[in-house]
């Protein structure tokens, strides 16, 4: 599940990265000349802090952004965005070793801001802080916790930016719930409401593909039934033909209880394939992943992925 949510919040924030900007610190945003490019620096972070190295090998997902200002052609500050799950008690320290030594690399102002998507309430701590014999230093960061934001100024809030941190508020369903129907009821509920918020928007095609997609994956039901409920009810809400998705699921299911009911592990082992297979097959014609972005969310070869494509072509 952690993997598929690092995959989702990968693929949305570029395409929302203004829409971010604009609902996260709006004072910021006023500064940043719209008219230039906004340099997405992923390259440059992971070369900076490669992944093998132990003490970042815990960061989420993070994104080094260049934004010009409205000071200059050429004058231009850098923001750091990480989207972290899970708070570890380094995190303020690790936060400043990035600033650090970004800032020793490009000697640019430097804004940090650290997404919570935990499913509780704990205030965390934004600073690092360090006291020597008269010496000291204090670094903050722009804390964002999801938990603690109201779902009603969420849902009403003009940009769409709200309603993807709506989306992932719903991990704190999780700890409301703790039988599958009664979880599985208060999601659907939860997900239908946002879906019609997203649809009446009228947001661009990709866009709101994209945040469709979000939708969809990124909390799943407990239950299947629950699930092919929700297809349809979505495919009720955007006009299209009910049966595809429905269809789809039931191959699904019924691969998986083939699995279950071949007694052989042979037999167990071709009903996960086959319902992998229908998951490829879900992802590449219903939300347009790519090759790579299927491998990273349903944890599949790259092999089986290429070879669901070259069958459906």
């Amino acid at each position: 599940m952690r993997k598929q949510n690092d995959t989702l919040w990968k693929g949305i924030l570029e395409p929302f990265f203004r829409d971010f900007l604009r609902f996260i610190d709006p004072v910021l945003a006023l500064t940043i000349n719209a008219d230039r490019e906004i340099v997405f620096m992923d390259k440059e972070l992971h070369q900076e802090f490669p992944s093998d190295e132990g003490i970042y090998e815990q960061r989420t997902v993070d994104k080094l952004v260049k934004l010009y200002t409205h000071e200059g052609r050429e004058e231009w500050i850098l923001l750091h965005l990480e989207v972290q799950d899970k708070y570890t008690r380094d995190f303020s320290q690790r936060t400043y070793n990035y600033f650090n030594r970004l800032y020793d690399k490009y000697k640019k102002p430097i804004t940090a801001y650290s997404i919570f998507t935990e499913p509780n309430g704990i205030k965390r701590t934004n600073a690092f802080k360090i006291n020597c014999n008269g010496t000291s230093l204090i670094y903050k960061f722009n804390p964002y916790k999801i938990a603690v934001q109201d779902n009603d100024y969420l849902m009403q809030h003009g940009n769409p930016f709200a309603l993807i941190i709506l989306i992932a508020k719903a991990t704190t369903l999780k700890k409301i719930y703790k039988d599958k129907q009664g979880f599985d009821h208060a999601l659907l509920e939860y997900k239908l409401k946002i879906a019609r918020s997203v649809l009446d928007r009228k947001l661009p095609e990709r866009k709101e593909k994209l945040m469709m997609n979000f939708l969809f994956f990124y909390i799943s039901f407990e239950l299947s039934e629950t699930k092919v409920k929700f297809d349809h009810e979505i495919n009720l809400l955007t006009n299209k033909n009910i049966n595809n998705m429905t269809i789809e699921e039931i191959l699904i299911g019924q691969a998986e209880i083939r699995g279950r009911r071949i007694g052989e592990k042979a037999g167990k082992r071709e009903g996960k394939r086959e319902a992998k297979q229908d998951e490829i097959t879900r992802l590449i014609t219903k939300h347009g992943f790519t090759d790579k972005e299927i491998v990273d969310f349903a944890e599949v070869p790259l092999s089986l992925v290429r070879k669901v494509r070259s069958e459906l072509n």
